[in-house]
């Protein structure tokens, strides 16, 4: 527009005295518009001063050529504009923002897409108050876990995660998990077994710095598919499941004995239907049933809390070319109540197998008892497929006043497996355990653990210089995640 005015005075400055006055007012009009009132006006304008005499013919159709181009223009600019605005507002949902809370992600503006990245270090110290015949008493710093993973979303429906233990070298979780809605989801590939309350409990979040005796008996991770669901949000949850029944990360590897392993879980958490804030009223259930090779030992060297002494093996009790049938029962209970938490779970593991005329149980359960002394309250922690991460009131951070969570706890555990007979195992089928805990959370993705365990053995086990029948250990963990 400023060059077009220049023009236009240049113009005027060639016209009679008498007309030139008119001009410059007309021209003051001319510059006091805007760019977009400029153009549509002007021609009626300049058509005005030709029929009052102050324009030639010549300098009439001069601007009227100049005006019309710059409406052209004008107009040009206008639609690039509209169109730059539409790309951008199509493109915007999905362009990626990263942030930072608790852990590092990037999110599409609609919320549709994310990629996270995830670890834990957990960084542990154990002494024991004897010397095994193995490793696995021996006073040592660890690294027990140090986890690196992905996951994300795709189209708000579609979640995965993959997720690897660099300290160990095994692979944690691998799997795709597709969102039909809060009551219907199905997941296939590697992820935790729907059961135990405990087990689906994040090793991030345990009340203790290991699981509980009874832990040896549940599926854990393995390798399947799962459909599962919350119909009634931190009320009502299922899940049914098939897998393997080997472990994790291992694929079935026997032809005689490859039978899926089928899990079922549901959980109910009564205190929002009786109206109880603060407060959890939790009771589930668990049931798996499959089998195993004959040649398989039923249960793995079984280790206490303390992470030490292995002190029993089910031993195998068939041929390779035989089946056992295994089948579980779980019962699990979460009282919460404000700052006060009593959870529990028992499991019964029976094995049947024919050919060898094998018919026998295990039982495994325990009982503990935690209070958060800072005062934060469980029921905002529980979800009914475990508990999350404690979060401070008042967080220890550099200029604050804050001292973290602070919780203690203290949890009692029993392995009842007297109905082996002799030969049908290694070590002591009967063993109590008590762990006493502190628990210091400065920030949500910090913990430190100190604990004491003391495991009583039914049966004495061997230890460098004779046996002992019981175990203690006082264990220290530093464990961060994001």
């Amino acid at each position: 527009m400023g060059s077009h005015i220049k023009s236009n005075n240049s113009n005027l400055q060639n016209l009679a005295p008498g007309k030139l006055v008119l001009a410059a007012s007309v021209a003051a009009l001319f510059s006091s518009l805007s760019a977009p009132a400029f153009s549509v006006d002007s021609e009626a304008l300049i058509d005005k001063l030709r029929e009052k005499g102050v324009l030639t013919e010549e300098e009439y159709q001069e601007m009227r050529t100049e005006a019309r181009a710059e409406r052209r223009a004008q107009a040009l600019k206008e639609a690039n504009e509209e169109e730059k605005k539409a790309k951008k507002a199509e493109s915007a949902p999905s362009e990626l923002t990263g942030r930072f809370k608790d852990g590092f992600s990037c999110e599409s503006r609609d919320n549709q897409h994310s990629i996270s990245l995830s670890g834990r270090i957990h960084a542990d110290y154990r002494s024991f108050d004897i010397d095994s015949t193995n490793s696995n008493t021996a006073n040592t710093f660890d690294i027990r876990r140090a986890y690196l993973g992905v996951s994300g979303k795709l189209y708000n429906d579609w979640t995965f995660e993959v997720t690897s233990d660099v300290a160990n070298g095994t692979l944690e979780y691998a799997y795709v998990n597709y969102k039909a809605s809060d009551a219907a989801q199905i997941r296939m590939g590697a992820f935790k077994m729907p059961f135990s309350f405990e087990e689906l409990t994040s090793s991030r979040f345990i009340d203790f710095q290991e699981r509980s005796l009874v832990n040896a008996f549940v599926p854990a991770k393995d390798q399947g598919l799962m459909i599962h669901g919350e119909p009634v949000k931190n009320t009502f949850a299922y899940a049914v499941a098939a897998m393997n029944g080997s472990g994790k990360n291992t694929d079935e590897a026997n032809a005689a004995a490859d039978g899926m392993e089928i899990i079922v879980r549901a959980a109910v958490n009564f205190a929002p239907m009786a109206n109880l804030s603060n407060s959890v009223l939790h009771l589930g259930a668990g049931y798996t049933t499959g089998t195993l090779p004959g040649n398989t030992a039923l249960t793995s060297g079984i280790r206490t809390e303390g992470r030490g002494i292995t002190f029993l093996t089910v031993n195998a009790p068939g041929a390779a070319t035989d089946e056992t049938d295994r089948e579980r029962t779980g019962l699990e209970g979460v009282l919460a109540w404000g700052p006060l938490k009593f959870q529990t779970e028992w499991v019964k593991s029976a094995f049947e197998n024919t050919t060898a005329a094998y018919d026998r149980e295990i039982d495994a359960y325990y009982g503990a008892v935690t209070w958060l002394i800072t005062g934060e309250k469980y029921s905002d922690f529980y979800t009914l497929n475990g508990m999350r991460a404690i979060v401070p009131n008042r967080p220890f951070k550099k200029g604050a006043e804050g001292m973290g969570a602070w919780e203690l706890g203290v949890r009692m555990s029993k392995i009842d497996a007297g109905d082996l007979a002799a030969g049908q195992f290694t070590g002591s089928n009967k063993a109590d355990a008590m762990t006493v805990g502190l628990k210091w959370v400065p920030v949500t993705p910090v913990r430190v653990y100190l604990n004491y365990t003391q495991t009583d053995f039914d049966t004495p086990i061997a230890v460098i210089g004779g046996t002992a029948d019981s175990e203690k250990a006082i264990t220290l963990r530093t464990s961060i995640f994001f």
